[in-house]
């Protein structure tokens, strides 16, 4: 427990010092702390008679939370590596944030991992670059990413922008309502390949079939190794958010 909560703060400051404010990575730096006060309060009082009772009534419930936990985490690593070269009729690029005009890390390296899945296998008719105009950002995100496109040589002809989103059910409903007026077909009915960050994919993908999208496949795109703590774990509450959401609403 000590030895996780120290591991956790000294991420939190390695991760701000390296690449600043980082969203979620807070909140590992909280549990840390009190990973670290639960320690020294263990300690303290294992002995105590009335803090015994509270903890072995505590105890199952936090072995089912870890439980759950490791469970979403397994299925969101398993999934990441889903990295589909199927022909598709789309391919769809979600953001992931801009400073200014310029990329985020993340932004880029999908960026550079769709560029590349799209010259090396030539099996995509169009490309959709989704992502409106957020706080801090000069421009959207989608004129970002097509800027990109254009400067390593994809045709204009080629490019789709959906700049309107400001979440991934938006990426996927605006998208979505983009391929249904390009093509004339139900989006149902058009092959679909969403490429996204490595963490993301899974949730991606459901999205999707939520909005009605059926033949779809995942291109999961890498990430900068420091930030799998941080975006793996906020995942996790993304994911089980968007399962509740699909069946309470």
């Amino acid at each position: 427990m000590m030895i996780t909560g120290i591991l956790l703060i000294i991420y939190y400051f390695m991760l701000t010092a390296v690449m600043g404010t980082v969203v979620f990575s807070k909140y590992l730096l909280y549990c840390g702390v009190l990973l670290i006060v639960f320690y020294f309060l263990n300690k303290r009082f294992k002995k105590n008679k009335r803090y015994k009772n509270i903890t072995t009534k505590i105890k199952p419930i936090l072995i089912f939370c870890a439980t759950f936990f490791i469970l979403i985490e397994s299925v969101l690593v398993g999934y990441s590596f889903v990295k589909n070269t199927d022909d598709a009729d789309y391919l769809i690029i979600l953001g992931a944030g801009l400073r200014g005009e310029a990329m985020t890390m993340t932004l880029r390296h999908r960026m550079e991992d769709s560029y590349s899945y799209y010259q090396n296998y030539k099996n995509c008719k169009y490309i959709i670059v989704s992502g409106g105009q957020g706080p801090g950002e000069s421009i959207s995100e989608a004129e970002a990413m097509e800027r990109y496109l254009l400067s390593m040589g994809v045709k204009q002809n080629k490019i789709i922008k959906e700049d309107k989103s400001t979440s991934t059910y938006e990426n996927l409903e605006f998208s979505k309502k983009i391929i249904e007026k390009h093509s004339n077909k139900s989006v149902g009915d058009v092959a679909v390949k969403l490429a996204t960050s490595n963490f993301h994919s899974l949730r991606t993908y459901l999205i999707a079939k939520k909005c009605g999208y059926k033949n779809i496949t995942s291109y999961g795109c890498r990430i900068n190794p420091i930030f799998i703590p941080t975006y793996y774990s906020r995942e996790f509450f993304a994911l089980v958010k968007t399962i509740f959401d699909f069946v309470y609403k």
